[in-house]
């Protein structure tokens, strides 16, 4: 009997929130790497955001805070959609966005970037993906489920075909 094996993964991702206003944080643990976030056409695709401060510890994200995500079209750096992010506890600095069935399916097969910006009722700025000051991760569009994909056109011909070979 044949068996498939199926794996049910998170996509999760670390980015930093430069934290300059703490001057007791002097350690800064590098990120060394940041894996591509992979989704699925067809499919809605959640993604858990931890905010970590330079030390990698859940960073301060009370008050008057709203994060945005924005999925950037890694050839001619076109924002294609924007996000919304759930801040889901303050605490442990963990939010969640999610890449809809809908967003995705209208997307080519491709590679992206996907990036938050930060709002603190003042100033947007950039979270980073990791300590190189990158802002960017990247985002991979796959084919999985998605139904109609890939639409065919159907061409009416009348007439004789020419291949320059005379008569046929």
């Amino acid at each position: 009997m044949t068996a498939i094996t199926s794996y049910l993964y998170n996509n999760k991702l670390v980015v930093q929130l430069s934290d300059d206003d703490d001057i007791t944080i002097t350690t800064r643990n590098r990120v060394v790497y940041q894996r591509p976030i992979e989704i699925y056409r067809g499919a809605d695709n959640p993604i858990t955001i931890y905010f970590k401060n330079q030390d990698q510890k859940p960073a301060n994200i009370t008050g008057n805070v709203s994060f945005t995500g924005y999925i950037i079209n890694d050839y001619n750096s076109n924002v294609v959609a924007n996000l919304s992010v759930t801040i889901s506890n303050v605490t442990a600095a963990v939010a969640s966005t999610v890449i809809t069935s809908d967003i995705v399916n209208t997307l080519p097969q491709s590679k992206y970037k996907l990036a938050f910006m930060k709002n603190d009722g003042v100033y947007n700025t950039p979270t980073y993906s990791n300590d190189n000051y990158q802002v960017c991760v990247e985002l991979n569009v796959n084919q999985a489920f998605a139904t109609n994909y890939a639409l065919s056109a159907t061409t009416q011909f009348t007439g004789n075909a020419s291949y320059g070979l005379g008569d046929i």
